[in-house]
């Protein structure tokens, strides 16, 4: 685990939990070592983070385990059977209390059907128009390169946030998933993040002609990343470096953070700040490689 500055008090602990900047820490009370010679049974808080089960599973592996060799060190020394443990471990997981997947499941699966369906749509129904050859009425107008991407772009913006309404629903309605957080602020990232994934349709179709092209090239930009880099089966802190800076180059593990965090761990606007411009960012990088890559001329 890596080494954190000592904390001010438990409101500095649970705000680092709820912002995700730690997934486990040991609360050691004042007076811990003079309670244990007096005969006292002090108790020590274990907090771990469970909008992630997994993770979170794996944790408390490493808390028992230790706590276990702990107890086998102690009994040793005061010569105590093994049998009659000085101390054992009551668990209590926040932001998770039942330890259902499903909580963290269903916000990720949100994350990554706004990066399947949405770009291939966007890509689809440009390079539709290089196939049929209707793209050559953009060559003769004076419409800019600008202009003809974000027209293309905005009715697909809209059909993906449709797309998004209907998966909170689900989500919340079918699957029971509590939304504990900032609504606007999922909303708000909501949309960024459609306009970001349906950027993603517009870049590739500036590079390829056939849709069948076009579904792979958006598989591989996209989906891919999303999936393995994002935070959806790992959490980007346990990856390598390299790992690390690929994941934060997509904005699907900023999403990732918006969707999980509102729905299971109360975050308010002002806590997803970050990831509403880390998207904002990508949007504006996308759209500038896209408009460099389109041709305006008929090749």
């Amino acid at each position: 685990f890596r080494e954190q500055p000592p904390l001010a008090d438990p409101a500095d602990l649970e705000a680092r939990l709820r912002a995700g900047r730690i997934k486990l820490a040991i609360e050691i009370p004042p007076g811990f070592g003079r309670g244990m010679r007096a005969g006292h049974a002090p108790e020590v808080a274990v907090w771990l983070d469970g909008a992630f089960p997994f993770r979170a599973e794996t944790s408390r592996g490493y808390v028992e385990g230790v706590h276990q060799a702990f107890l086998r060190e102690v009994a040793r020394r005061a010569r105590v059977p093994s049998s009659s443990p000085p101390a054992d471990i009551e668990l209590r997981f926040r932001y998770n209390q039942d330890f259902k997947s499903v909580y963290a499941m269903v916000p990720g699966i949100i994350m990554l059907l706004l990066i399947l369906i949405p770009p291939m749509m966007t890509a689809l129904g440009i390079v539709r128009e290089k196939e049929l050859g209707s793209i050559t009425n953009f060559y003769v107008t004076p419409t800019t390169g600008l202009e003809f991407l974000l027209g293309k772009q905005l009715p697909y913006i809209g059909l993906a946030f449709a797309n998004f309404v209907s998966l909170f629903l689900l989500a919340t309605l079918l699957f029971d998933v509590p939304f504990k957080g900032s609504a606007a602020g999922l909303v708000l990232g909501a949309v960024i993040y459609v306009t970001a994934t349906t950027g993603f349709g517009l870049l590739a179709s500036s590079f390829v002609r056939t849709q069948i092209a076009a579904i792979f090239a958006v598989a591989i930009i996209s989906v891919m990343p999303a999936v393995e880099f994002s935070g959806f089966l790992l959490p980007v802190s346990s990856m390598s470096a390299d790992a690390q800076a690929v994941g934060r180059i997509f904005p699907s593990t900023y999403f990732q953070h918006v969707s999980v965090g509102t729905f299971t761990k109360a975050l308010g606007f002002e806590s997803l700040v970050p990831d509403f411009l880390a998207m904002a960012v990508f949007i504006v990088a996308v759209l500038a490689l896209a408009r460099a890559a389109l041709k305006t001329q008929e090749p």
